[in-house]
């Protein structure tokens, strides 16, 4: 399945997703991005619901103001838990595919990076209850990237842990790129529980979440790999808002892909 992140929008601007879902009709799902930390956007997800509930609907957890390698019991910790609890909520009304989960968000000193392992692990059991309640699978994604100082997990432990721990994975490949991973070998390693995927670009260095075709990551040889390897998982673009203006090159892009799977028999 083929979906558009909320990504790039502001919390307002979240009906302008259902443009895309329109003149995509029955091809394009949407991946929401909570905003719960802005009070008018649950307003306007509410008046949305029934729209959202005519389309394939998966969820990223809360990202701003959101932080599970905190400790239980503090304060940000009960507003992290307060926001997703809330987006389990929206993903069980909308029968979600699944949410993303972030082992962290913040900088990472070294002296704390055992502490915030363990602790973000612990968080994440407690969350997977509560989404099973909901009928909602989790999906860890790789998320962190070199430039901004909140890579908790190098590629080889994020794929020791994926196995460890026994995650269903969502593969950010902008930020495997950033962080100068192999991508192929990473994809070919967690194969079996890769279901979905974040696509964008960027120069390799930082997570500017370009276009997909506008960066120096293969995407070419991406998309063979996820044909060869994962021919099911959710692809999943994820651009920022820089890009939302730019209507034509994101109809380009949608319209690439949607071809490329139609001529490999994806997207079915």
């Amino acid at each position: 399945m083929l979906l558009l992140s909320t990504n790039m929008y502001r919390a307002k601007e979240l009906e302008q997703v259902l443009f895309w879902t329109e003149r995509f009709a029955g091809k394009l799902g949407v991946e929401l991005f909570p905003m719960f930390h802005e009070e008018e956007y649950e307003t306007l997800l509410k008046t949305l619901v029934p729209r959202f509930a005519e389309i394939p609907v998966s969820f990223h957890e809360p990202y701003y103001q959101a932080e599970h390698s905190v400790l239980p019991g503090t304060p940000e910790y009960r507003h992290t838990m307060e926001m997703t609890a809330k987006t389990l909520e929206y993903g069980h009304m909308l029968n979600c595919r699944y949410m993303v989960y972030h082992h962290n968000n913040r900088r990472v000193e070294e002296e704390q990076r055992e502490a915030m392992i363990r602790v973000s692990c612990e968080n994440y059991r407690e969350l997977e209850m509560l989404a099973k309640e909901k009928g909602i699978s989790l999906l860890v994604e790789n998320a962190g990237v070199k430039d901004r100082g909140n890579v908790l997990f190098d590629q080889e432990e994020f794929i020791h842990l994926c196995r460890k721990e026994d995650y269903q994975v969502l593969i950010d490949i902008g930020h495997a790129h950033a962080n100068g991973w192999n991508l192929c070998r990473v994809m070919e390693e967690l194969a079996g529980r890769i279901a979905a995927y974040h696509i964008h670009n960027n120069d390799g260095i930082h997570d500017s979440h370009r276009r997909l075709w506008d960066g120096t990551l293969d995407v070419d040889g991406f998309l063979e790999n996820y044909r060869r390897l994962t021919p099911n998982a959710d692809l999943v673009v994820e651009y920022s808002g820089e890009v939302a203006s730019d209507r034509d090159g994101i109809a380009e892009d949608i319209e690439r892909i949607l071809e490329w799977g139609a001529e490999q028999n994806l997207f079915s």
